[in-house]
């Protein structure tokens, strides 16, 4: 059995909900659903678990409510921060968790609604696959307060995007919509507001049926491998390919495609 418990309480910052092997966490401040530092905490202690949770196969991460996915940082926070915690200690906690969330060894599909600016954006960055809905505006527009993005969004946006795109967004502090971000890679998806969740599900439970230990290997060889030089990330990728290659779950796939049926993977 599994040791992660879904969570309903309406107090709680993050909620978690579980459907099989697909698990939710919903940023749960809405309308806004502001990167809070109890918000940030309760991620922190959740990541961690959904790692070592092996029922798990796959995550979906969106924000309560129907109007915004995240805003971001609650502003009114950093100077509390500053004084308790010191700056980098307050951006530091921000960046492990976010980090975690990029380096889980199960696929991460957030599913974006309404603004999803700032710290909101670092956040969806830091996941695999991005369905946005219609009407979404999409931005880091933290040059307007005086301030970088501080969350790793100067590094994956213009590792995602490219340069040109990340610094018009980042020095003009546009906010773009859906389509745009589609059309630039931004995001993977997009689909009519009321379909959203439907359309995450759907992908995160497509994913979930695909065996574990190669997931986990190409997550790996293509988040950690694109940090690297070409050869180390090949050394990567043969890793993974070696893990597999001796796993259950290859010699189920090849059945399963000779006797032309659907595999069952177990991670094993």
């Amino acid at each position: 059995m599994s040791s992660l418990k879904s969570d309903s309480d309406a107090n709680q910052k993050v909620l978690v909900e579980r459907n099989g092997a697909v698990v939710s966490v919903v940023l749960n401040d809405p309308p806004h659903n502001r990167l809070s530092m109890a918000m940030v905490d309760h991620l922190e202690e959740l990541i961690p678990q959904l790692a070592s949770d092996r029922e798990l196969r796959a995550v979906v991460i969106t924000g309560a409510g129907d109007r915004t996915f995240s805003v971001g940082a609650d502003i009114r926070e950093f100077g509390k921060a500053a004084m308790e915690m010191g700056m980098r200690a307050f951006i530091d906690q921000r960046l492990r968790v976010l980090s975690a969330i990029e380096n889980l060894s199960k696929p991460v599909v957030c599913a974006i609604r309404g603004p999803c600016v700032g710290g909101g954006l670092e956040l969806a960055l830091s996941c695999h696959f991005r369905i946005a809905a219609e009407g979404t505006r999409i931005g880091l527009p933290e040059i307007e307060l005086g301030i970088a993005p501080a969350w790793g969004g100067t590094q994956r946006l213009t590792r995602t995007v490219g340069r040109a795109h990340a610094l018009d967004m980042m020095l003009r502090a546009q906010k773009i919509g859906a389509e745009q971000a589609y059309r630039i890679g931004l995001v993977h998806q997009v689909c009519a507001p009321d379909e959203l969740l439907d359309q995450a599900h759907a992908l995160a439970a497509e994913l979930a049926e695909k065996p574990p230990l190669a997931v986990a290997g190409i997550l790996e060889a293509v988040i950690r491998g694109g940090e690297l030089s070409l050869a180390e990330g090949l050394a990567l990728e043969y890793r993974a390919v070696e893990r597999t290659s001796r796993s259950k779950d290859t010699i189920e796939g090849v059945r399963a495609f000779f006797e032309k049926r659907k595999p069952v993977f177990k991670g094993e």
